[in-house]
């Protein structure tokens, strides 16, 4: 089959290197897959171009890319083209570009509960096809050596990479007294007590308490306010756990934006500035271990573990329902739970002062994702979906 994969402007490049290796992969497969770069000058032209000699597939990450047809201009439609994407935040935070329509949609998700959201939200007959599908490890060229001597010689013990998003904002702390202020403070709290609550949840939780029915209506309603709760218990989580490693003062090497405050606090913090996704391939290859937030993936899986486990780092990470089935804890991944966050720091400790172990479930967590979690495994479930809306 035939793709066109749209690029854009992304924090870090992380969007625009998953696009690179998702070509490959394909390519890889034997299918065709030609780039077209929304960022740079010329993209009208190729975007004609692509439109002039259609595709099977139309792609862009988190729906990047279809904005490009209106209701006045239903330039995908009019191609007989699929239009795919695999969406890596909640679906809260692409409204717009979930609800754009398109004759042949695919939307898949890095988390399950993403998809039960889709389904409560009424989306799900809009589109051929909705599922979930974690993003695919990125990759260097050449696979890491995992040897004890090679493990050895990695110079960064803990290595954290993400944007440090400062206190949680409770925006709706300055709304007047409402009972949608009260649903939504309700809603927040629950998701801030229990990190493994999805939003969908934790909101009908908070309904049937105030004796609420959840409709077609009353979700729509409510959109904009969620986005809001799920913002905050993304940065609540983060930032709960960054403060107890702070504290404890656990050496972490950590890039991103945002982090100059806290690197200037702790002094565990060894700050590197912000870096890019690229760059971060290479450090992957000097870390022992690495520290993972699943950024509210209950049920799902953040590209970070996949990548870091190819390029033979160790990984610890927040649990999560997938982890659960497709790795061994102990054994391929270490865990931790939001609950019991004080345990971390000493968790960690005893993950690096045993090298031999940590090289061991290095090496396993590397042969796992290798061979079940590398992009070309992604790039096959997507050309299925495509043929199967076509």
């Amino acid at each position: 089959m035939r793709f066109v994969l749209f690029k854009g402007q992304g924090q870090y490049g992380s969007l625009r290197l998953h696009a690179d290796q998702l070509a490959a992969a394909l390519v890889e497969l034997g299918h065709e897959a030609r780039r077209i770069d929304l960022a740079a000058d010329g993209w009208v032209d190729e975007v004609n171009s692509a439109l002039a000699d259609p595709p099977d597939c139309f792609f862009g990450f988190s729906g990047m890319g279809v904005g490009l047809q209106t209701p006045d201009n239903p330039v995908f439609d009019r191609s007989g083209a699929v239009f795919a994407s695999i969406y890596v935040d909640h679906p809260l935070h692409h409204v717009q570009r979930l609800t754009t329509p398109v004759k042949k949609k695919v939307a898949f998700f890095l988390d399950r509960t993403h998809v039960q959201f889709m389904t409560a939200w009424g989306q799900a007959p809009a589109f051929r096809q909705i599922g979930f599908l974690p993003c695919g490890a990125n990759e260097l060229g050449s696979p890491p050596d995992t040897s004890d001597e090679a493990f050895a010689a990695r110079d960064i013990p803990l290595l954290f990479t993400g944007t440090y998003r400062g206190d949680p904002v409770r925006a709706w702390a300055d709304w007047p007294d409402s009972p949608a202020r009260t649903l939504i403070e309700q809603t927040a709290e629950r998701m801030a007590a229990d990190g493994r609550l999805p939003a969908l949840d934790a909101l009908k939780q908070t309904l049937s308490q105030l004796g609420v029915e959840l409709n077609a209506e009353t979700f729509e309603q409510l959109l904009p306010l969620l986005q809001t709760v799920q913002s905050f218990a993304e940065a609540y989580h983060r930032d709960r756990l960054l403060h107890v490693l702070g504290a404890a003062g656990t050496p972490v090497r950590v890039y991103g934006l945002g982090w100059q405050a806290m690197a200037d606090r702790y002094p565990g913090f060894d700050y590197g500035g912000e870096g890019s996704f690229q760059e971060t391939l290479h450090l992957l290859r000097q870390a022992r271990l690495v520290l993972n937030t699943n950024n509210g993936f209950v049920a799902g899986g953040h590209e970070r573990v996949f990548t870091a486990m190819c390029a033979g780092a160790g990984v610890i990470s927040d649990q999560s329902r997938y982890y659960a089935e497709a790795f061994k804890e102990g054994r391929e991944i270490a865990t931790f739970t939001w609950s019991e966050l004080d345990k971390v720091p000493g968790q960690i400790e005893g993950l690096l002062a045993d090298e031999a172990a940590l090289a061991a479930m290095a090496r396993a967590g590397t042969k796992k994702a290798m061979a079940e979690h590398r992009w070309t495994d992604r790039a096959a479930k997507l050309a299925k979906a495509v043929r199967q809306a076509k």
